[in-house]
């Protein structure tokens, strides 16, 4: 008997050859193959280590570990979240850091990227915010073009491309993971810093300001997290969750107390009375009357908590109190940070005259006193020189002019009307406090700019992302499912 060869040849059809071409091309095939090499490079680290070369062997392990979190991009934009509480620069130039976060984002967009390429379907999605964020880049752009000193226009460009970046991150991780996930770890992240900032307060008896690992960047993290904190508390439907997020936004107040900063301060006065307004208002409209109740006796508590702590101004309060007696004082007569805030702000809007279209270009504000070299003679010269406007319209104003000014402005009110609008929507209560976060989240932002020394750079401008991307990412979840026309913002 003749038996061909092709008898032994096992029959593939085409439906099981694309299935067979599908497995081998998956991501997580591919991932896999990528952990063969990873592997043996962390076998090689261990190696080195026994053998007493540490310096190589903790680069390749740190190596590593950067390539196996590139293969896990969730867990990475966690990590780069809490990196956030770390301020720890690695200066390359003397005008170019880098830092912790900068390497988790850049770990993450690799991550992301990869994830991207291996899709045989991948596509980008457009973001709400993408136009005004391309604009703010543009207008930046232009303005270290036309820089008095474009060298230094470089680092602070990149920063605004880097925001972006993050936003796109961070809008997707927020489809992915849920808005409302992030949001929580990110409390839980602020809630960490904050009690580690005042336990530190009370060991030294109040007698210095701490600002903990996360140094100036705990400022933005803790002025947008304790609101975020009360929109939970508020919309919170039982007695323990209530408790839980109520103990999370005493333990950020009292970490900003621990800081003794205004500005956080100043945030904290008005956007929590703006909240509860607005929750008040929504809570009434939707005859949510438990809601309504729970506003109206967290109001009453905060002004019975700010009376006490207005009586109680020695001790461990003392140091804080003296610093916003001297605010109020220097209303009337600057004095202190307070009156270099008047100068800086002063200089600002000078600055913005003379170059009102395009500004001085931006990253070139800390060199100011070259161009009017007649600050030198004021007596707080050395405190003016190499710092920020302490307002970040101001800032961009004299940077950028009239472009960069109005593009950050046009970010900025986009993002707290597409906040509110979703805040205005009637969702269950689990929807209400994601609205609510983001909306008040938004509006210490927007705030914020008038009087705050950064927020597109350091921790902040992260911050600044992550808020957009999870309005962005919320705002096509909830307002697609109740039909929000993108044009009218109302119900269609």
């Amino acid at each position: 008997m003749y038996v061909t060869r092709s008898a032994f040849l096992p029959v593939v059809t085409v439906k099981e050859t694309l299935s067979y071409s599908r497995i081998l091309h998956s991501p997580n095939a591919l991932a896999l193959l990528a952990l063969a090499p990873i592997g043996a490079a962390g076998a090689a680290s261990l190696l080195m280590l026994l053998n007493g070369r540490a310096v190589v062997a903790v680069a390749l392990g740190a190596g590593t570990l950067l390539a196996l979190l590139v293969l896990t991009p969730r867990v990475s934009f966690y990590i780069f979240l809490a990196s956030l509480s770390f301020w720890v620069p690695q200066r390359l130039t003397a005008t170019f850091a880098i830092h912790p976060f900068d390497i988790m984002l850049a770990v993450v967009f690799a991550g992301v990227a990869l994830e991207f390429l291996l899709k045989s379907c991948g596509e980008i999605r457009s973001a709400h915010f993408d136009l005004f964020f391309l604009l703010l880049i543009a207008a930046t752009l232009i303005s270290g073009i036309l820089a008095y000193r474009p060298a230094y226009s470089v680092v602070p460009l990149m920063r605004v491309v880097v925001i972006y970046l993050a936003f796109r991150v961070s809008y997707k991780f927020a489809q992915e993971i849920g808005v409302r996930r992030i949001l929580l770890f990110y409390l839980a992240v602020v809630t960490l810093l904050s009690g580690y900032n005042f336990a530190t307060f009370l060991m030294h008896g109040g007698r210095i300001r701490i600002f903990g690992p996360a140094m100036l960047g705990y400022e933005p993290m803790s002025m947008t997290a304790l609101p975020i904190a009360l929109a939970f508390m508020l919309w919170s439907r039982r007695t323990g969750d209530r408790i839980t997020y109520g103990i999370v936004g005493v333990a950020i107040a009292l970490g900003i107390v621990a800081t003794e900063a205004r500005g956080p301060m100043l945030s904290m006065l008005v956007s929590v009375p703006a909240l509860l307004w607005f929750a008040r208002r929504k809570a009434r409209r939707e005859k949510d009357y438990r809601t309504a109740g729970l506003v109206s006796l967290t109001g009453a508590g905060l002004i019975a908590v700010i009376l006490a702590a207005a009586i109680a101004n020695t001790g461990l309060l003392a140091g804080a109190y003296g610093r916003y007696q001297e605010f109020v004082a220097s209303l009337r007569d600057p004095q202190g940070t307070v009156a270099l805030r008047f100068i800086l702000w002063k200089t600002a809007m000078r600055t913005f005259l003379d170059h009102p279209i395009a500004g001085i270009g931006v990253g070139n504000f800390r060199i100011v006193h070259e161009i009017y070299p007649e600050l030198r003679l004021i007596p707080q010269y050395l405190l003016v020189k190499g710092m920020s406007a302490h307002n970040v319209v101001l800032h961009y104003l004299a940077e950028t002019g009239l472009i960069g000014a109005a593009s950050l402005l046009m970010l900025a009110t986009s993002g707290l009307r597409t906040a509110y609008r979703t805040f205005k929507l009637k969702l269950s209560s689990g929807e209400t406090q994601v609205s609510a976060a983001l909306f008040i989240g938004l509006f210490v932002f927007v705030l914020s700019l008038f009087y705050m020394r950064a927020w597109t750079w350091g921790q902040g401008s992260y911050v600044m992302a992550l808020l957009f991307g999870l309005v962005a990412a919320w705002y096509q979840q909830a307002g697609g499912r109740k039909g929000i026309s993108k044009n009218t913002g109302r119900p269609s």
